[in-house]
């Protein structure tokens, strides 16, 4: 697994430190989007601000985007393939299931957004949109 992580690393012109490693590694192995303190938790006893800096730089970069969550700061979920950094748009809608609490990227839903409003003094920097429900999971039970 090192390897296939390194490569990772390296094809996001990120240099491949054991911090990066490790975070990077639970990304992957928890497949599921994390907040900085469910990381913090799965590393301790690392340094949370150095994390902090590992996953703005993942984000930086184009490996990793962030998620707003509002009220719980923000989560993190690894960019898919198809997401370089010259076109790293993150508009795509988040699934938060209000029983488990877990935010998912969600390609699934077709959210039609208008980049330019009819209301041209508003300058959009970045579009989120959460969806809010069940999770299939959550839903069988």
């Amino acid at each position: 697994m090192n390897s296939s992580i390194i490569k990772t690393l390296e094809e996001s012109n990120i240099k491949p430190t054991p911090m990066r490693m490790l975070v990077l590694e639970q990304l992957i192995i928890q497949n599921q989007n994390l907040s900085l303190s469910e990381i913090e938790e799965l590393l301790y006893p690392a340094d949370r601000i150095t994390i902090y800096r590992t996953l703005q730089t993942f984000v930086k970069h184009g490996l990793a985007h962030s998620i707003d969550t509002l009220n719980n700061g923000s989560i993190y979920a690894l960019c898919s393939k198809d997401c370089p950094l010259e076109a790293h748009q993150d508009n795509h809608p988040h699934f938060f299931c209000e029983l488990c609490k877990k935010v998912t990227c969600n390609n699934d839903f077709v959210v039609a957004i208008e980049r330019q409003p009819n209301a041209p003094q508003y300058h959009i920097n970045k579009v989120e949109i959460t969806l809010k429900g069940l999770c299939p999971d959550c839903a069988r039970k």
